[in-house]
């Protein structure tokens, strides 16, 4: 199910929760003279405005011990759940509960979920500890929150789960809340039928969660169930459309027609992995951790979903992922084999810069895992926002040696190999990786992107005729991707060839994503190409508007300026060029030489200075 049906189940309950973040920190009193609790107060604070999570979380737990109070417990409570230290969270929530304390902060009527979490926390640490019946009991507690009642009906079921067995569970289930979100309720029970071995009514049930929310993982757990029931054909059949879906569970597609023997190519030590692979649910205590689980995934999306061009988007994104990730540690301490969770903690980490902390999350995932694919990926990511560019390539091409079947993998080394400038490798990189998604049935849909990539690396190692085939090939594939589109139509324009199909291409480009920079950039510069300089400053101004921190989109301003002899403001962008972090040092030179009134490397602007 696409992101935003998901998002219209869940109405806006998580934006809620997500723009309620936990507080930067408590106010310290003038009383409170302690050098070292104001120093970690002012440390804490810094890594909260950061996101720092890690180093909040453990300044905050030194001004929650020396201070206390009510807004110390709570700031530490919830930084110590984002940053994934669940025994000083667990701490912190024992204080909270028994103190009776109310939610601090922006949402005094507790609208949001972050009011129920330190009961959500101390429920969860009974669950890992074994104790179900304590669980069961701390989650009958009413909770404050639309979206905490939502959880703890489920949570509480598969508590019951554990104590009582499926009766018990579905009782608990069937006392959820009137005018809660109830998305998950479909995917929670197929598994309770799964649990009890009933595989004809769990197949049922799975059937029809196809259709809600985490749709990808009911789709796994059907397959499963039909391959468990010996129906291997209509078994297959699933297993390869999620393979050839080439996305997050493209491996357990893989693993399922491994186990079938109907997986092309598949070697001795894949087969061997894909027998390891368990399935998603196998108890109770696991259940309760996929609620949480996939409670913390529909708040990932929703984050993710929020439209860049929205003000404070990137702001706003941050503070929406805390209680995401806060969920996800809840599931990752209930179950240390929750794979999903992992990656999602993995992923925040990631978007917080932290990447010291996403790649040892995310190497916890074993290759039996079906997120595996993208846990290496992750891994990688992480390696190179670290400076470790070979550490990077190191880890997939072990990756590779290991498992050829992961076109993403290829992809991304080809990605990495390029940006070194190394473009002898990459393209053998990229061709692997297309060869892989071919041979493994990647649809259209996401074959495009191999020969996009592909494709521009080409065309920027001056391999022009196969660069300009691939992107072909890719707009054959995709004749409505506006990326595909514009670089395309852009790279005709840079030439000077096929101008006016060039211009085509762009300006529908343009109609799909009208506030893309980028493509605005694309038909400005085309428009320059053709002499059309006034048109070409109207269209640059609006793509500067939108992409302010874009060297090049800021240097094609500047030539426009210059054509239309507006030479001081000409002067102003070329200067501004040389201050942004994305300009590299061929632009800062060209760019330099326009500043000294040297124009033999642009002669359009040397046209017009006459030299």
């Amino acid at each position: 199910m696409a992101v935003f049906q998901r998002l219209a189940l869940a109405g806006l309950l998580f934006l809620v929760a997500g723009c309620v973040t936990f507080r930067s920190g408590p106010t310290i009193s003038a009383s409170s003279d302690e050098a070292s609790v104001s120093g970690a107060y002012l440390q804490g604070r810094f890594a909260a405005q950061s996101f720092d999570i890690p180093r909040a979380g453990a300044a905050f737990e030194e001004v929650s011990r020396k201070f206390g109070g009510q807004e110390s417990n709570q700031t530490a409570f919830g930084y110590a759940l984002a940053a994934g230290d669940f025994d000083e969270a667990v701490r912190q929530a024992r204080l909270i509960v028994a103190e009776g304390q109310e939610p601090s902060g922006d949402n005094p009527e507790g609208e949001g979920i972050q009011s129920d979490l330190p009961i959500l926390t101390l429920a969860s640490a009974a669950m890992s500890d074994g104790d179900a019946e304590e669980a069961a009991a701390l989650l009958e507690q009413p909770l404050r929150s639309s979206l905490g009642r939502s959880l703890s009906a489920l949570l509480r079921s598969a508590a019951m789960y554990e104590v009582g067995g499926f009766d018990a569970a579905a009782e608990a289930l069937n006392q959820q809340a009137e005018g809660t979100f109830r998305g998950l309720v479909p995917l929670h029970a197929s598994f309770l039928y799964r649990l009890t071995g009933d595989l004809s009514a769990a197949e049922n049930a799975f059937r029809q969660s196809i259709n809600a929310p985490r749709s990808q993982i009911a789709g796994m757990a059907y397959a499963r169930v039909l391959e468990d029931k010996g129906q291997s054909a209509d078994a297959a059949t699933l297993y390869r459309a999620i393979m050839e879906d080439a996305g997050l569970y493209s491996r357990a597609g893989r693993f399922g027609l491994a186990r079938l023997d109907a997986l092309e190519g598949s070697t001795r030590s894949f087969d061997r992995l894909a027998d390891k692979n368990s399935r998603l649910v196998t108890n109770g205590r696991e259940l309760y951790a996929l609620a949480l689980e996939s409670f913390a995934w529909l708040g990932f999306e929703q984050a993710i979903g929020i439209q860049q061009n929205q003000p404070g988007a990137e702001q706003l994104r941050r503070s929406s992922l805390v209680i995401p990730l806060g969920l996800a540690n809840l599931a990752r301490a209930v179950d240390p084999g929750r794979d999903g969770a992992h990656y999602i903690a993995a992923m925040i980490f990631g978007i917080y810069e932290t990447p010291e902390v996403s790649s040892q999350i995310a190497a916890m995932i074993p290759p039996e895992s079906w997120i595996y694919d993208y846990a290496i990926l992750e891994v990688a990511n992480a390696q190179i926002d670290m400076g470790d560019t070979d550490g990077a390539i190191s880890t997939l091409r072990k990756a590779l040696r290991i498992d050829d079947g992961v076109p993403q993998w290829a992809l991304q080394l080809h990605l990495h190999l390029a940006a070194e400038g190394r473009y002898d490798e990459s393209d053998r990189a990229a061709t692997r990786a297309i060869e892989s998604a071919e041979r493994l049935g990647v649809s259209e849909t996401s074959l495009w992107r191999y020969y996009f990539s592909r494709g521009a690396m080409r065309i920027e190692a001056d391999r022009w005729e196969d660069g300009i085939a691939d992107l072909e090939k890719a707009l054959a594939l995709a004749p409505d991707e506006p990326l595909i589109l514009n670089h395309l139509g852009y790279s005709y324009v840079e030439r000077g060839e096929n101008l006016e199909r060039a211009f085509g291409m762009i300006e529908r480009a343009l109609e799909i994503d009208p506030q893309n920079g980028a493509i605005v950039d694309s038909l400005g510069w085309a428009h320059f190409q053709r002499g059309n300089y006034e048109e070409a400053v109207e269209l640059l101004e609006r793509a500067v508007g939108l992409e302010p921190a874009d060297a090049v989109i800021t240097d094609h301003l500047g030539d426009a300026y210059y054509m239309t002899y507006r030479d001081r403001e000409a002067v102003y962008e070329w200067r501004r060029v040389l201050d942004l972090e994305d300009a590299d040092d061929e632009l800062k030179a060209a760019v330099t030489l326009k500043l000294d009134g040297d124009f033999s490397e642009a002669p359009v602007l040397a046209a017009r200075s006459g030299s």
